[in-house]
């Protein structure tokens, strides 16, 4: 027999969708999914870790949770004392020698109102391939169902990254954003893709080593169709970004080295552009293409 006591707890959604929070801890994103669509194990679509549903609740609602089990488990409680109590004073009705009275307590559970509101997201997405609905914050790389490599998680990605331009109060700072995020999207598919087929890795920070990778592995030239113009766009928007990342913006000579046409930049502010960076989100795209 089990001791153990098992209540049903209702978790409020909003429109229709349940938050959920990565148990990863280098992670611990937040995310939403349909509720109609909910699995028993889910990938969380920023990391890719499979996790079960019941280790993707968030701290407010496991709170909730367990305030509204510890009312259930009250007027379960008190519900078995007055029925024990009730029983004895029952047997013992009518013996003179047995003083015994009891007054049920008939205890309710109080209703407790979540005293939290699901975090807002900026992007719901379907999966083309399983018809999965979930809703992300940021950047991700992954279908929470089927954890599928497709160009529609990239577009996605894509319009994510320009909404942050066109809110942003500062246009360069929104810039040096985007290039990195950009940068870590192409990223995150080239993983996915090298992790379905070798444990070897590279530097896919590198559009060059990158190339070079697939070639190796999968003799696939990422950048069949791509012209030499449109690889150097590519090439100046990664460098750009690593000069952001480590080099305060500042053009030196492994860039130049890299691309010998912006020789006459040595030294200064690398210029970042919305046209620029659109250019290399298409461009990119091709070459996920060419990839996936």
């Amino acid at each position: 027999m089990s001791n153990n006591l098992t209540f049903q707890i209702s978790i409020p959604t909003d429109e229709g969708f349940l938050g959920r929070e990565c148990n990863n801890p280098d992670c611990k994103k937040y995310f939403r999914v349909f509720v109609e669509s909910v699995e028993e194990e889910l990938y969380c679509p920023y990391c890719g870790r499979k996790f079960s549903g019941s280790e993707l609740w968030t701290p407010e609602q496991l709170r909730y949770a367990q305030q509204a089990a510890i009312e259930k488990a009250k007027e379960y409680m008190f519900g078995e004392i007055d029925k024990m109590f009730g029983d004895l004073a029952r047997r013992n009705r009518g013996n003179k020698n047995v003083i015994f009275k009891h007054k049920p307590t008939n205890y309710r559970a109080k209703h407790i109102s979540p005293n939290y509101s699901e975090k807002q997201v900026d992007t719901e997405l379907v999966c083309p391939e399983c018809q999965f609905r979930f809703q992300v914050f940021g950047i991700f790389g992954y279908c929470p169902k089927c954890r599928t490599e497709n160009l529609k998680i990239y577009d996605a990605n894509l319009v994510i990254i320009l909404q942050e331009i066109a809110n942003s109060q500062e246009p360069n700072r929104a810039l040096r954003h985007a290039y990195s995020d950009l940068v870590s999207t192409f990223e995150q598919f080239c993983r996915k893709k090298a992790a379905s087929f070798t444990q070897e890795t590279t530097r896919f920070q590198n559009i060059t080593d990158t190339r070079d990778f697939f070639k190796k592995h999968l003799n696939k030239n990422i950048f069949d169709g791509i012209s030499e113009d449109e690889q150097r766009i590519i090439r100046r928007v990664f460098q750009k970004r690593h000069l952001y990342e480590h080099d305060g913006g500042i053009v030196n000579a492994k860039y130049v080295q890299i691309i010998p046409e912006d020789r006459k930049l040595l030294g200064q502010l690398a210029p970042l552009s919305e046209d620029e960076f659109r250019a290399a989100a298409d461009i990119l795209r091709r070459v996920l293409n060419n990839l996936i």
